[in-house]
């Protein structure tokens, strides 16, 4: 059964690897399975994701984003058997802040009271500019990740944020969050991978911005990439060298386009000998 860890416990695990310039590595997870594997692994944390249960269900990372599911109940349903698949390793959840009818104490007593370690708030910047101007004016946008991220900093909470823009990346680290991540967008490849216009290059250079403001406001904010074209090790590796990133966090880069390979590969297998 996993542990559960305060933030600074969380954080001390992730320093001694920095320390020894070994990066970072954060899946994301959607079964127990896949989890005890990540683990074995070596991921320095396990993130249960709303995102990766509809990816196990063959369906894209934007599915989570769209009317068909509550994602903070998809974390309820899903933790106990992804935590009980865990050991040592931390694991967080990308949980939902945005949902008026759940405040943000009562969101992390429930994780918290689950045995999860902290939150990786869900990002309303997915969406279009638009869609997040209506939202941010009935409450609903994403002050919320800010909000929750100052709150479980006071709560001793682990806190992994997304950020999407320099600006993203400023206030998240004003907030306190332990974690930045630099979004590049979706992750593409594979049977349902989002598309990118964006190349490597470009991705480095986009995470870059990103890490520099928060590490304007934050000397000491770990950083993470993902996204986009940033697909396989050698292409985290790629960002790991040419930005100051401290890590990756993989989803479908961690979940979906391995099984998708393994699954393909072995069943190709058992069609390819004759008598």
């Amino acid at each position: 059964m996993a542990k559960r860890y305060t933030r600074k416990e969380v954080v001390a695990r992730l320093r001694e690897q920095i320390d020894k310039g070994i990066p970072l590595f954060m899946p994301n997870c959607g079964c127990g399975l896949t989890a005890k594997l990540q683990e074995e692994g070596g991921s320095d944390l396990i993130c249960v994701s709303p995102t990766s249960w509809w990816r196990m269900k063959g369906c894209g990372s934007l599915s989570a984003f769209l009317p068909y599911c509550d994602c903070n109940q998809i974390i309820r349903d899903l933790a106990p058997e992804v935590l009980a698949n865990v050991e040592e390793a931390p694991v967080v959840s990308l949980s939902g802040p945005h949902n008026p009818l759940l405040p943000h104490d009562k969101l992390l007593d429930e994780i918290w009271e689950m045995g999860l370690s902290g939150i990786n708030p869900m990002m309303a910047h997915l969406y279009d500019p638009p869609f997040n101007e209506q939202i941010e004016k009935i409450g609903m946008g994403f002050t919320n990740e800010v909000e929750i991220t100052k709150l479980a900093r006071k709560r001793e909470m682990f806190t992994f944020c997304y950020a999407y823009t320099p600006e993203d990346a400023k206030i998240f680290a004003q907030a306190g969050a332990d974690v930045v991540a630099g979004h590049v967008g979706t992750t593409q490849g594979g049977k349902i991978g989002a598309i990118t216009k964006l190349t490597l290059e470009q991705a480095c250079e986009r995470t870059q911005e990103i890490f520099d403001a928060a590490r304007a406001e934050n000397p000491d904010v770990i950083l993470f990439s993902h996204g986009g074209p940033i697909v396989t090790a050698d292409d985290a590796a790629v960002v790991f060298r040419q930005t100051s990133a401290d890590g990756f966090v993989g989803g479908s880069a961690a979940e979906r386009l391995p099984i998708e390979v393994a699954v393909l590969e072995a069943t190709q297998s058992y069609k390819e000998y004759r008598r």
